[in-house]
Order: C-alpha cells, then sequence, then structure tokens
C-alpha cells in the first residue's frame, strides 16, 4: 500500500515539475523568439507539457486505485517516464535544445534528474516487486 502511495506521489510531482517546466520553457522561448516557427526549445516545451499531463493522470490513477492489477504495466510506464525526464533534464542543464537559454536551467533540470531517478526506482521496485497484487 505504501509503495502504491510513494509511486503515486512521484508520479504527480514529476507531472507538476513537467508542467511548470514546459510552461517556463515556452515562455522564456516565446521572449527570445518572434517570429512563427516552432524552434527545437517550443517543442521540447510542448512535448513536457503532454508529458507532464500523462505523468499527472498515471499519478492520479495510482493514488485513486485501491488495488493495482495491472502493477508491471504501470512500472514499465514509470520507468519510461523515468528516462524521459533524465534526457530531458540532462539536455536542460546542457542547453542542447537550440537557445533555450533560461535562468535556473541548472535547478529545473537537476529537479528533473533527481526525480526522475525516483521514477526509475518506484518502477523498476513495482517491476520485480512480488507477483501479488498491492493493496
Amino acid at each position: 500500500m505504501l509503495q502504491r502511495e510513494v509511486s503515486a506521489a512521484i508520479g504527480l510531482v514529476g507531472g507538476l515539475i513537467d508542467l511548470f517546466v514546459g510552461f517556463w520553457v515556452l515562455q522564456q522561448n516565446s521572449m527570445v523568439m518572434e517570429s512563427m516557427m516552432l524552434s527545437s526549445a517550443s517543442l521540447i516545451g510542448y512535448f513536457l507539457i503532454v508529458l507532464g499531463v500523462v505523468v499527472l493522470l498515471t499519478g492520479g490513477y495510482l493514488l485513486a486505485s485501491k488495488t493495482m492489477h495491472n502493477r508491471f504495466t504501470i512500472g514499465v510506464l514509470m520507468i519510461l517516464y523515468g528516462l524521459v525526464m533524465l534526457a530531458l533534464g540532462a539536455g536542460i542543464i546542457e542547453q542542447i535544445f537550440g537557445a533555450m537559454m533560461m535562468q535556473w536551467s541548472a535547478v529545473s533540470g537537476t529537479v528533473m534528474i533527481l526525480v526522475g531517478l525516483a521514477m526509475l526506482y518506484s518502477g523498476y521496485s513495482m517491476t520485480t516487486g512480488s507477483k501479488e497484487k498491492m493493496m
């Protein structure tokens, strides 16, 4: 039961961080670019917003469900979300997404990496844990 709640909390925090950073990237990018063309930073911003919504929905599902019949599937999803957050966090820190020069990019990238690691751990423990359903 505790593992389900911890995984849900990690999912909710991760989704909120993705949304926050996605909106922040779009705001910073709109100040820099005045043309109507999408830059790579804009695409990353939109991707982070979509990822944030998906991760929030997964975290909400974990929180709302009393038992988890599809523990392995949710664990694999958490691992995938964690890997994506690791890659995006590293990219934000290294500023490899075009001209995305954000204030506090090192902080937001580091937080994304930390939550990505937590998602990896949570997903791994869900996929390799006992075969019994979590209650």
